[in-house]
């Protein structure tokens, strides 16, 4: 044996060993990335919306992947439009499940949409995480293990609205809710909650407003024919900023109150159109925030789009974000079950402060926020002051409330 032959036979299990080493750095640098479909209403009427979401969203991403990922793998994210449409929604959500291979799905406007893709992730397996839509029904009446809301869904904010309603002594009213999914449900749960409260109120008159209808003129004047003290208007977007504007011909805001969703897109894109004393609620006013990670990201977010304020669609978005990413941290990958375990045992910290999910129907305890418009605050922009900020735990529904719902609906 020579002796170069009898060195390489001594350094083959170091050479080996140093090869073994860079193998695993090379794979774990190269390791596959998480996948997230995104599906929302990019175009339709959540268009005006959602942008805002998206831009959250990719800041996220970047914070989150610039600090290793989720289990060591970078998150991807793959945007898919909806179109605002049911049908839409579901083939885009199935096609990121078979052709794209993701994870998890998220984003989701509107509660129709969400109703739509819940059966497609409950089919695949997949986990669904809404930060946006509101309906109760996909994660209580349709509720399986593998959907979540991050956002107060109707049962919550029908509760917040109807005690908020009571409260100010309003007695003669008339609901005027989007025709679809989100307006009817919240309508309905409105009205039971106030009538246990109050059963002397009188509903004088519900109206319909079909969902991306936007000339309100003939349900302002129905509205007004009933003389009431309080017009509850669940609209959002272009929906609530054709009752302000149609309603000033009318003297809808001298002749009654109204109370009406109005997130910061509202206050941006009406600015001093939306006089004083309205009032609204909202799920993630940023102006309302005064904790040190939602003003960090406010700062951020302003930074990355030129001095533009987020919405609320965009606050969700990033707090929804990093619920995912945490949860697939603390389960160690993807495993749909090992998440959903890991969602329910950890607390969040979020823009809207400490967060926790309750495992029998998946929804976090979100807070709701409620006020009444005044401009000339620091903002250029009105905004809603006097904020009663429900906390989540007093408007969730009891236990016994969701399987109740559930035996209903699956008969």
């Amino acid at each position: 044996m020579t002796a170069n032959t009898f060195l390489f036979r001594r350094l083959m299990p170091a050479i080996a060993g140093l090869v073994a080493m860079g193998l695993s750095a090379m794979t774990a640098g190269a390791a596959a990335p998480i996948k997230i479909g995104y599906v929302g209403g990019i175009s339709g009427p959540c268009g005006g919306l959602t942008h805002s979401a998206r831009k959250a969203m990719k800041i996220a991403l970047k914070e989150i992947n610039d600090t290793g990922g989720a289990s060591g793998r970078p998150i991807e994210v793959i945007w898919r439009d909806s179109k605002t449409k049911p049908d839409e929604g579901a083939k885009q959500a199935r096609d990121l499940i078979l052709t794209e291979k993701v994870h998890i799905l998220t984003g989701v406007c509107s509660s129709s949409v969400f109703m739509a893709i819940n059966p497609v992730a409950k089919q695949h397996g997949v986990p669904l995480v809404s930060s946006i839509s509101g309906t109760h029904k996909a994660t209580i009446d349709f509720g399986h293990p593998f959907v979540f809301q991050t956002q107060p869904h109707t049962l919550m904010e029908g509760k917040a609205l109807a005690e908020y309603a009571a409260a100010n002594g309003w007695k003669n009213i008339v609901t005027m809710g989007l025709d679809y999914e989100w307006g009817r449900t919240t309508v309905k749960v409105f009205t039971e909650e106030l009538l246990k409260l109050k059963p002397e109120v009188k509903i004088a008159k519900q109206l319909w407003p079909k969902f991306g209808e936007t000339n309100l003129t003939s349900y302002i004047t129905a509205a007004l024919a009933e003389k009431p003290d309080l017009i509850m208007a669940v609209l959002f977007g272009s929906g609530t900023n054709s009752l302000i504007k149609q309603g000033k011909s009318y003297g809808l805001l001298k002749r009654t109150k109204v109370l009406t969703f109005l997130s910061t897109e509202t206050f941006m894109s009406l600015g001093k159109e939306i006089p004083d004393g309205v009032h609204g609620w909202a799920r993630g006013p940023f102006y309302a925030m005064d904790l040190p990670r939602a003003k960090a990201f406010v700062k951020k977010y302003r930074a990355a789009n030129k001095g533009e304020y987020p919405n609320d669609w965009g606050m969700l978005a990033y707090d929804a974000m990093y619920i995912i990413a945490e949860g697939l941290a603390k389960a160690g990958g993807t495993d749909p079950t090992k998440f959903r375990e890991a969602l329910g045992s950890m607390s969040f910290d979020t823009v809207r402060g400490p967060l926790k999910m309750r495992m029998i129907d998946n929804t976090f305890n979100a807070p709701s926020y409620l006020g009444v418009v005044k401009a000339g605050t620091n903002y250029p922009f009105p905004t809603m002051v006097n904020l009663k900020v429900v906390p989540g735990d007093l408007t969730l529904p009891s236990e016994g409330t969701v399987t109740a719902l559930r035996k209903a609906a699956s008969k």
